[in-house]
């Protein structure tokens, strides 16, 4: 913090005590001149960290709002809880869920979090997170990209591979929400392995084909894209954090979300730092690119009322950590 290297920071269950904790946390990595990114999921139902508990309003599961809400009744219920979120000095949610539901997807349908199956509907709901949240001044990372809700297995635990049931469709509410006139500030990819866009099996989150080819080049996408967490089986079980951060950077995205409690390295976001460097000298990365990924960010900072005060020399990765 002192050194002004601490670009943006991630709120996990591990780090959620009570509020006045949550608070303290806060207020220190305020106190510095780095001003970093202050980052938490905060969708709704059981994907939701700052609970009744810490006198924030319950926010329903994403299915729940859109059985029991219009769009324009879910805007409200989400300022609300922007503004909740903002008071207390966050500035990203790493919402909405824009996957199809599929009940039986051990990752989002078991749980409620996806808004319907009709591409319309889910893009409807979204915009409506995405509008009330912002009005507060919080920006909003829509998940999971290219689709996670048709997924048979978990990628937390390991990669998820959506080939035999994704379809285009899945691209829809994507497509609906970059084209619209408030387009999500950040989009995260997921750990999904889809072989049709990808025949080298990597996961989305490391892929080229992915991030660069379908979201940028394709849908036209051109904020922030946010990976999921790096340390989630789906990649750790494929290669070191090394691999991952020069890979999802090669691949195209801007922030790099590394949770480091398993193993955890304090050294981490130095090291991160370091392997960039390397991977710039041995041609695996060009400076061009990284900084391009650097200026996306420094955009949302800005557009987060963030000032950018950290050198060229730490900027270049960003990791949102515990």
């Amino acid at each position: 913090m002192r050194r002004s290297q601490v670009g943006a920071v991630f709120f996990v269950n591990q780090n959620i005590g009570k509020i006045e904790e949550v608070s303290d946390l806060i207020r220190l990595f305020r106190s510095g001149s780095a001003q970093p990114l202050l980052a938490i999921d905060h969708e709704g139902g059981i994907i939701q960290r700052l609970t009744k508990a810490h006198r924030f309003t319950r926010i329903p599961a994403a299915r729940d709002v859109a059985a029991t809400m219009s769009p324009n009744e879910a805007r409200t219920l989400y300022a609300l809880a922007g503004r909740e979120l903002a008071a207390l000095g966050f500035n990203i949610n790493l919402g909405p869920v824009l996957d199809v539901d599929e009940p039986s997807n051990p990752a989002i349908g078991v749980f409620g979090r996806a808004y319907g199956t009709d591409p319309e509907h889910i893009a409807a709901y979204a915009q409506a997170f995405i509008e009330g949240f912002s009005g507060a001044g919080i920006l909003c990372a829509a998940k999971h990209f290219p689709g996670h809700g048709r997924s048979v297995n978990d990628s937390h635990t390991g990669a998820a591979d959506i080939s035999a049931t994704w379809t285009e469709a899945e691209l829809e509410p994507f497509t609906h929400l970059i084209n619209s006139p408030h387009a999500p500030p950040m989009v995260m990819t997921g750990h999904l392995r889809l072989d049709p866009i990808e025949p080298d099996g990597q996961p989305a989150t490391v892929s080229a084909s992915i991030v660069t080819g379908l979201l940028r080049r394709r849908l036209g996408y051109q904020g922030v894209v946010v990976t999921d967490d790096l340390d989630m089986g789906a990649i750790s079980h494929l290669m070191c954090r090394e691999e991952a951060v020069v890979q999802a950077l090669a691949a195209g995205s801007d922030l790099l979300m590394i949770k480091n409690l398993f193993g955890y390295d304090p050294l981490m976001p130095q090291r991160a730092v370091g392997w960039v460097r390397k991977a710039i000298a041995k041609g695996r990365l060009s400076k061009a690119q990284v900084m391009t990924a650097a200026d996306r960010v420094r955009a949302i900072r800005r557009q987060a009322g963030l000032q950018t005060v950290m050198s060229d020399e730490c900027e270049p990765v960003f990791t949102l950590r515990n």
